[in-house]
C-alpha cells in the first residue's frame, strides 16, 4: 500500500501541473497596428488604404465585474506610441464588456473611452480636419486562444479614436488601426 502511494503521488502532481490554470482577473496585451485612411465603417485594404502610419502599444486590463457565466466588465489603460507619418504618443483609458461564450475558444470585445495624443495627430488632422489631441477611444476585437491554455490568446482589434459626433468639439478627427497582437492574462 505504501509503494502504490509512492507512486501515485508524483503522478498526481505531475497531472497537477500539466492542468491549465484559470486565468486570473489581470492581463497584458503587446500589439503592433497599421493605420488606414477610412473611417470606422471602412473595411481596411478594400473600402480603405493603409498608410505610412503604425503603432506599437501595450494595455493593461482589469476585470472588474461579471454579468453571469458569460461577460466581464473591465478597465483598460493603454499606452502607444506611433511611428511612420505620426510621430507621438498616446494614451488610452477605457471601460470595456468581453463575451467569452462557452463554444468560442477566446473572446469578442467592445471598449469605450477617452483617449490623449502628446501631439496634433499629423494623419488625422490630413485625413479627416480638424482633430484634436483628447478624443474619444473605441477598441473591437476578437480574441483567440485554446482550450488547453486560455491564459494567451492572440488578438485581432480595430484601434479607433474620433470626435464621437461631436461630442469633443469637433465633428471630424479621428484614426483607425487594425492591429494584432497577443495577450496573456494572470
Amino acid at each position: 500500500m505504501l509503494a502504490g502511494l509512492l507512486l501515485w503521488l508524483p503522478a498526481a502532481a505531475l497531472a497537477q501541473e500539466s492542468a491549465p490554470a484559470e486565468p486570473g482577473p489581470w492581463a497584458v496585451t503587446f500589439w503592433g497596428a497599421w493605420g488606414t485612411d477610412g473611417d470606422i465603417e471602412d473595411i481596411p485594404g478594400i473600402v480603405s488604404n493603409f498608410e505610412d502610419s503604425w503603432l506599437a502599444g501595450v494595455g493593461l486590463t482589469r476585470e472588474i465585474g461579471r454579468m453571469g457565466d458569460d461577460f466581464a466588465w473591465e478597465v483598460e489603460a493603454i499606452a502607444a506610441r506611433h511611428f511612420g507619418e505620426q510621430q507621438h504618443w498616446e494614451g488610452d483609458l477605457a471601460l470595456g464588456l468581453r463575451w467569452t461564450g462557452p463554444f468560442w475558444p477566446g473572446s469578442l470585445a467592445v471598449s469605450t473611452g477617452i483617449s490623449m495624443a502628446s501631439s496634433q495627430p499629423v494623419l488625422e488632422e490630413r485625413v479627416d480636419p480638424p482633430t484634436k489631441r483628447f478624443l474619444h477611444f473605441l477598441g473591437i476585437e476578437a480574441a483567440f486562444s485554446t482550450r488547453a491554455n486560455p491564459a494567451q490568446e492572440f488578438v485581432l482589434r480595430l484601434h479607433h479614436r474620433s470626435a464621437a459626433y461631436g461630442l469633443y468639439g469637433t465633428d471630424d478627427g479621428g484614426s483607425n488601426f487594425v492591429a494584432l497582437g497577443y495577450r496573456r492574462r494572470f
